[in-house]
């Protein structure tokens, strides 16, 4: 009887906080994972998963690049993706924002945001060898948690 008394005390046994704490599933495809929120509808295709949830998603897409990448690349590389990004915002009416590089599996990468209206789409470009692997986080501003998963996106992305 003390021992179920102290483990009360103690709060053993879990807390309501971890209820409110979001629960993610992994999603992987051909070379790589990523972690989105639980519950969400997961789609595959030859080189791309999206994982949504109404007009809210998280998705990563490969495609070959024409000639190895390396660390050394990183600032002559910036110039054609922006102009890649502010094509994609012209197309979308919206408006671009180039974020400071992030890190996602250990690999410096370019960021950008694209915002129309309540959408903002994240994008995050991981370049290793012959591979980019093109991050996409669509999410409302008007949403309190969509920073959160598109940021999980980032931090989960793993290389396999």
């Amino acid at each position: 009887m003390l021992i179920l008394a102290l483990c009360g005390l103690a709060g053993c046994g879990g807390s309501s906080a971890a209820t409110e704490s979001p629960q993610w599933q992994t999603a992987g495809g051909t070379g790589f994972t990523f972690e989105a929120p639980s519950g969400w509808k997961v789609e595959r295709a030859k080189n791309r998963i999206t994982v949504t949830r109404g007009l809210q998603l998280v998705q990563i897409s490969t495609f070959p690049l024409a000639k190895s990448y390396d660390n050394q690349l990183f600032a002559p590389v910036a110039k054609e993706l922006r102009s890649r990004m502010e094509q994609i915002a012209r197309q979308t009416g919206g408006k671009l924002t180039t974020r400071p590089p992030v890190t996602a599996d250990g690999v410096r990468s370019h960021a950008y945001d694209v915002t129309a209206g309540d959408r903002i789409d994240e994008y995050t470009f991981v370049l290793s060898g012959m591979r980019e692997y093109l991050l996409l986080c669509r999410r409302m501003s008007s949403e309190s948690n969509g920073s959160e998963f598109c940021g999980r996106l980032v931090t989960s992305f793993a290389r396999r």
